[in-house]
């Protein structure tokens, strides 16, 4: 899949915008928090949460970008870093420069302030690995089902802020060639409805989504500010009690969140509902 010409990469590995009429206003950023695998499932983390963030390009490039690389020039001495928030928490890779515990706790309050200031909104999807193994013969892989969960909450989001036919951009880390190669074929399936889940879908046509794929080296502040609240949001899954000062900056923010099998066994937390949750003897169960 190509790089479309409204965001681009240039050799200072910041996005750059264009206006042209036929993109949106928003552009989204993706990460996840924990896997897919439905083999071998960590009982300390039975879930994949998938986390989709919604902001305005001018705010993005207005706020998000250079917020990022004040905090970065402040503890790094450079932007020139990628923050993820494994290496925050373990004081690994290029966040093993913050030797100290009162370093790593002024890094990680700065990045708080920096997050709660920003304008965005939140679409998030977390699914119970252990409960769908058990309610579903055939479960659909867990990622694609959290994916797919995020576009039709973000169709319904972008439906009322953007004008019909309308792209907007929904930017991915890549991991390759092969694995980009699959994951865009199977969200252009999702938007074509050519794999349909439930009884009704919801109609991608009015406001279109195209897939983008950046390189991790690339160093977008919007993929990092993702990675940055992908664990706490699925964290506040499985523990509220453990969240309560992240959910007070992130709550405001939230969207929507789908916990699928709903079970009552994760901690439901929904600021929008999704219609699209098949019984499990259903013909379209997964």
């Amino acid at each position: 899949m190509h790089t479309p010409k409204t965001i681009h990469l240039t050799e200072s590995t910041t996005l750059q915008s264009t206006q042209m009429p036929y993109y949106s206003d928003t552009v989204v950023f993706i990460d996840e928090s924990g896997d897919a695998n439905l083999t071998t499932i960590d009982p300390r983390f039975p879930i994949l949460n998938v986390v989709c963030v919604l902001v305005d390009k001018t705010h993005y490039f207005n706020a998000v970008v250079p917020g990022l690389s004040r905090l970065k020039q402040r503890f790094f001495q450079t932007d020139d870093v990628v923050l993820h928030d494994s290496d925050l928490r373990r004081m690994t890779g290029a966040c093993s420069l913050l030797r100290t515990t009162d370093t790593q706790g002024a890094c990680q309050a700065a990045i708080s302030e920096w997050i709660s200031a920003l304008e965005f909104q939140i679409v998030t999807a977390c699914i119970d690995k252990e409960a769908l193994v058990r309610r579903y013969a055939n479960p659909f892989d867990p990622y694609d089902l959290a994916i797919r969960f995020c576009l039709e909450r973000m169709s319904q989001w972008l439906a009322p802020r953007t004008e019909t036919g309308q792209i907007t951009q929904i930017c991915f880390e890549s991991r390759g060639k092969r694995q980009d190669r699959q994951a865009g074929l199977e969200f252009n399936a999702i938007i074509a409805h050519q794999s349909r889940l439930g009884s009704r879908s919801t109609q991608f046509s009015g406001h279109p989504m195209q897939a983008l794929f950046i390189p991790k080296h690339a160093n977008v502040a919007g993929l990092q500010l993702a990675d940055l609240i992908a664990r706490p949001l699925a964290r506040h899954c499985l523990n509220v009690a453990s969240q309560q000062p992240v959910m007070k900056i992130l709550g405001p923010k939230l969207y929507a969140h789908k916990i699928f099998p709903h079970t009552g066994r994760l901690n439901q937390f929904v600021a929008g509902k999704t219609r699209l949750s098949p019984s499990a003897k259903g013909s379209q169960a997964p």
